[in-house]
């Protein structure tokens, strides 16, 4: 019987060693990715802003001047030294920028002559936040 306890114990022992360690959330890093003959760029700012390289970046920005006329810029580099730039003036547009935070990752897609067709502005807790 004093074997039998044993053999169990140390049965159930490996079996608890076999379990998945769990974490606490999802978290991934998204580099720049500018792709100029399908013409899209996406990444996370966070991750351009904590990259080893000084070359990445992402961002988008908003304009509106004294007659009411808004419109919006968007960039992107990769750590490869790959730009890629549209402008928009869609509403729409501008409302999905201006709803971006300061880790959020963008999504933006563009015509032959530079402009917009579509931006993508993802937040979420699995970001990679910025560090100083």
């Amino acid at each position: 019987m004093k074997r039998f306890t044993q053999a169990l114990g140390t049965s159930v022992a490996l079996a608890l060693l076999a379990v998945p360690v769990a974490y606490a959330g999802t978290k991934a890093a998204f580099n720049v990715v500018v792709n100029t003959s399908s013409r899209y760029a996406e990444g996370a700012q966070g991750t351009a802003r904590n990259s080893t390289d000084t070359v990445q970046r992402i961002y988008c920005r908003t304009f509106a001047d004294a007659a009411g006329s808004e419109s919006v810029r968007c960039f992107a580099v990769s750590a490869a030294n790959v730009s890629a730039t549209c402008f928009s003036t869609l509403p729409a547009h501008v409302r999905s920028v201006q709803s971006a935070g300061d880790a959020s990752f963008i999504y933006f897609t563009w015509d032959a002559s530079g402009v917009c067709q579509s931006i993508d502005v993802l937040k979420g807790s699995h970001l990679e936040p910025k560090a100083p």
